[in-house]
């Protein structure tokens, strides 16, 4: 099956396509990625794991930052577009070099 053919399916207009089209949390309650993010570290846990797992994690924690967003964007939690020690302090040493590698040059840690 083509590409287009897919998108298509899937309710994706592949002349409009954006990264947000392609997130894993597209359609998920977005509490998760704000207030529970911050009350729960269970939820935190889970969803660090989604993000991270994510093909447009970098798309999206780039944006985060450019746009002086809050919350959880990339699998990063932002105040005002920039990582916030305390809402991401359950993140282990291995998710932040994972986080790093993947972003690359344009690191904002």
């Amino acid at each position: 099956m083509d590409s287009n053919k897919a998108l298509s399916l899937l309710g994706v207009d592949p002349n409009n396509l954006v990264w947000t089209d392609l997130s894993l949390c597209s359609g998920l309650e977005t509490n998760l990625f704000y207030d529970a993010y911050e009350s729960s570290s269970e939820v935190a846990t889970v969803v660090d794991d989604l993000c991270l797992s994510c093909q447009v994690m970098t798309q999206c924690l780039l944006y985060g930052v450019e746009n002086g967003e809050w919350g959880t964007w990339g699998g990063v939690y932002l105040t005002s577009g920039k990582p916030d020690k305390n809402k991401n302090s359950h993140k282990t040493d291995d998710i932040w070099e994972d986080l790093r590698r993947r972003i690359g040059e344009q690191s904002i840690f």
